[in-house]
């Protein structure tokens, strides 16, 4: 028979797992609502989407969240940071060898001989404008007003990428909470992955 702390604690992992199927819940509502018509705008075709998992993590242990193949994997990423009355984080990425598959379809055909400033630039205006659709579906929502950093460009494994991610949200909270999304070409197989970074207590906003 289960004691009285085992059932409080029972009930509370409840709660809690209802609140992340929540937010989950949001959260697809908005991409399939605003990022995905963005997203096939700006890649000329119709693009899936699967929202994997909505979870949170401890700041100190974020390497958990990354599959060992992925750990050392070389992305090509873009970090743009959200503030005002909610503070939130994306982080868009792709495998480096993709990445100009990619940048070739968002520049319309035009071909790159080698990674150049052109190239960085549609990557940072992508991550800009899918962040943006984001952002105007929480206020559209919720009337939250938030206003984007210049997305920050970098090509690391995606380890040290949420290295510097997570410092972010070190000083607010000793945990996040974390939604990881795969973007992917209908006809093409382009891919793109976000990862959506929130402060557990702002996330109950978004379910209120």
């Amino acid at each position: 028979m289960l004691s009285l702390d085992d059932k409080l604690r029972d009930d509370m992992l409840k709660r809690y797992s209802n609140e992340l199927q929540k937010l989950e819940h949001v959260l697809d509502s908005y991409i399939a609502t605003k990022t995905i018509p963005s997203l096939n705008a700006l890649l000329g075709e119709k693009m899936a989407y699967f929202l994997k998992k909505t979870q949170e993590a401890v700041i100190t242990n974020f390497e958990s969240l990354i599959p060992d193949s992925e750990k050392t994997s070389v992305m090509s990423a873009v970090y743009v940071k959200c503030e005002g009355d909610l503070h939130i984080g994306v982080l868009w990425y792709v495998l480096e060898e993709e990445l100009k598959p990619l940048a070739e379809k968002l520049l319309e055909g035009y071909h790159l001989n080698e990674f150049d400033k052109i190239a960085i630039s549609s990557i940072s205006e992508i991550g800009n404008i899918l962040t943006a659709s984001i952002v105007n579906a929480i206020y559209d929502d919720k009337g939250c007003k938030m206003w984007a950093s210049v997305p920050g460009f970098a090509t690391e494994s995606l380890n040290t990428l949420l290295e510097v991610v997570m410092a972010d949200f070190g000083d607010q909270s000793d945990t996040v909470v974390i939604s990881t999304v795969e973007f992917r070409g209908i006809s093409s197989g382009i891919r793109l992955q976000m990862l959506l970074i929130q402060d557990p207590k702002e996330s109950k906003r978004l379910i209120s």
